[in-house]
């Protein structure tokens, strides 16, 4: 990990770059849905250190060098640029991947229902219909097929078919916000001050707001060659490929190279992942090697599976990933959480002790908020969250398996996140699917079984979660001293603007356009998420069975191999594994950027081996410079299609 100058304290949170953060919030939450499902451009959101923020970031960067130039005191300084940027990381998983499934999910049933289908006898009767926008005066038949040419906006009817059920989900995301929230404020100081985790995606913006206090325009950085060189590779493969954009006779520079190495084996994407390659370069070595020594590892052993009808042949709802290796993964993502949390134990018990007695002697100034109103807003938090999904329908046994199953799942992400830097990043395994494999269909009543269905709407595809931007925003507020509640205040303005932009623009797209004529699956009519999810509840209350015993053996086994792991990790200090390849190993996103992964590890063992840490930080711009060109490269790309091509734009690395 580099080493950054001192910051000194400041204030971050000014009316300028809460106007700033604000702005870059709102293109994001207006560009990320239009970049995909409009004009067919690259995904903005999606990651943990998204296009959508890096690009605006640079832009911030070159714009504040502009302002330097015309008078120093108009700069945005070093904390101020932070802000924005935290602004921006925190909403980033809301535009697509939280309001795009939440849209899209509990609108299917009343619309797609039809005597054919059998939902009206199978599904409709066990859904709670006040989470359920109502289809009276056809609003979700035309929120699918868009309003009649001409046909003024009937915002009375609106209104009344989703008022009650926005306040409703609004009120359990919100609570899910805080719980995460709260739960990284109490162990900031157990990851970054005692276990000293890397935080590697945080490289990039602390290394381009050092020295933006100064009257050098640009950061120290930027004045090196070898950042140039590596900004160099990407941006112009990028500017490269948009010249084919015009003339379809240019030959253009792939970006991946799938692999089939053999018959049942899963394909090997070689994808030139820059970001992944910059990012990785920050973490441990022993990170690095195990995560693609283990994704190798789980390639050859799926791949036997495959080949002697040994692994599951079921595949889970929303689970992308490979079907046997995936459970085995989840076990060992389970161990990696419960495993940190003991591991924290000490500074957990301390937390406690001080949200019970403030004159206990730990320090939380520091914190975003305190331990006292962390620890509350956490029980209060998981106690509401517990009574919303019981009177959703599920019994309270699921309704607690379920919720355990997502904290593990947003806890586990973000610790992998913070240690490791892995740039995309989702669950190995949905917690709907290892309640239902766990207890068994057969013991969850119908009304369980369709309160499950609902609850993908806000975890089915979990991507560009919020917990970790929180997570990173605690790591620089705590390095920066920045004035924690106006912090606090820029996270929840940034996260409420977000979702009311956000929803805001997707329903008036829908209306104006039709869901179903987006370039998306997940508002497709005949396959999109709401008919996935609501026809695998009525599959499942239709012939319920009994627990999973294959697919808990291949979770006994991943949670036994992590424990071996662990035990060898820290009873042994030559032992070359670190556990976190074995949580990650099957998750479909890794097997994207593996060789991206391989090759960090290549150039940051050789540059240690030869050059030793002097060499190694020599070369960190350069590996800065990948990350910063591939976000200005995709950013004019989708700049490009949006003048001149919409509606056929030119994903870059998308999916």
């Amino acid at each position: 990990m580099s080493t950054h100058p001192a910051q000194q304290e400041g204030i971050g949170v000014t009316v300028r770059s809460l106007l700033v953060g604000c702005a870059v919030v709102v293109l994001i939450s207006l560009g990320a849905p239009h970049s995909i499902w409009t004009f067919g451009s690259s995904e903005m959101t999606w990651s943990f250190f998204p296009i959508g923020v890096g690009f605006l970031f640079v832009c911030l960067i070159f714009a504040n060098a502009l302002l330097k130039t015309l008078n120093l005191s108009w700069a945005l300084r070093p904390a101020e640029l932070i802000t924005v940027v935290v602004m921006g990381l925190v909403c980033t998983g809301i535009p697509v991947f939280l309001i795009g499934y939440f849209l899209a999910i509990p609108t299917t049933p009343y619309y797609f229902a039809s005597a054919e289908n059998q939902w009206g006898t199978y599904v409709l009767p066990y859904l709670p219909t006040w989470l359920l926008p109502s289809n009276d005066g056809l609003a979700m038949t035309w929120f699918f097929e868009g309003l009649p040419i001409g046909e003024p906006t009937p915002w009375g009817t609106l209104l009344a078919a989703w008022a009650m059920p926005l306040f409703w989900w609004l009120s359990f995301i919100w609570t899910l916000y805080l719980v995460c929230f709260c739960v990284v404020v109490i162990l900031r100081k157990q990851w970054v001050e005692r276990e000293r985790l890397a935080y590697p995606l945080m490289e990039v913006p602390q290394t381009l707001v050092a020295n933006a206090d100064s009257s050098r325009r640009l950061p120290a950085v930027m004045y090196s060659k070898v950042f140039w060189a590596g900004a160099a590779i990407p941006l112009c493969i990028v500017l490269w490929n948009i010249v084919g954009f015009f003339f379809h006779f240019f030959p253009k520079i792939e970006w991946s190279h799938p692999i089939q190495i053999a018959h049942g084996f899963p394909t090997i994407n070689i994808r030139f992942y820059f970001p992944v390659i910059g990012f990785m370069y920050f973490a441990n070595l022993n990170v690095t090697f195990s995560i693609w020594f283990f994704f190798l590892l789980t390639l050859i052993e799926e791949g036997l599976f495959n080949r002697f009808g040994l692994g599951v042949t079921e595949a889970d709802k929303f689970v992308w990933g490979l079907p046997s290796t995936s459970w085995q993964c989840w076990g060992a993502f389970v161990v990696l959480v419960l495993w940190g949390l003991w591991m924290a134990r000490d500074h957990l018990k301390d937390v406690v002790r001080k949200a019970w007695n403030p004159a206990y002697p730990i320090d939380d100034r520091r914190e975003l908020m305190s331990y006292r109103a962390a620890v509350l807003g956490l029980l209060l938090g998981v106690f509401y969250m517990l009574i919303w999904l019981h009177k959703a329908g599920m019994e309270w046994s699921v309704a607690m398996l379920f919720l355990a199953g997502v904290l593990i799942a947003y806890l586990g992400i973000t610790r992998l996140v913070v240690q490791t830097g892995v740039f995309y990043l989702t669950t190995p395994v949905v917690s709907q699917a290892m309640t239902m494999m766990t207890l068994g269909t057969s013991a969850i009543s119908p009304t369980g079984l369709a309160a499950l269905g609902l609850t993908y709407s806000f975890f089915g595809d979990v991507q560009s979660i919020f917990m970790p931007s929180a997570a990173h925003a605690a790591k620089l507020q705590s390095s920066l001293r920045i004035a924690r509640r106006g912090f606090v205040l820029a996270i929840a303005l940034a996260v409420v603007l977000s979702f009311a932009v956000s929803l805001t623009n997707l329903i008036s797209m829908a209306y104006e356009q039709g869901a179903s004529n987006f370039n998306s699956w997940i508002f497709r009519v005949s396959s999109g998420a709401g008919v996935m999810a609501f026809g695998d509840v009525m599959a499942k209350i239709k012939a319920p069975a009994d627990f999973h015993a294959q697919k808990l053996g291949f979770f006994g086994i991943g949670a036994a191999a992590m424990s071996v792991l662990t035990f060898m990790q820290y009873r042994f200090p030559w032992w070359p594994l670190h556990p976190v390849g074995l949580a990650i190993s099957a998750i479909w996103m890794v097997r994207n950027q593996a060789p991206a992964i391989f090759v960090a590890w290549v150039a940051k063992s050789l540059i240690m081996r030869f050059g030793g840490i002097e060499l190694y930080r020599k070369a960190a711009p350069f590996f800065i410079g990948l990350i910063a060109g591939y976000f200005l490269g995709v950013g004019l790309s989708f700049l490009v299609d949006v003048a001149f091509f919409p509606g056929n734009g030119h994903p870059i690395l998308h999916g």
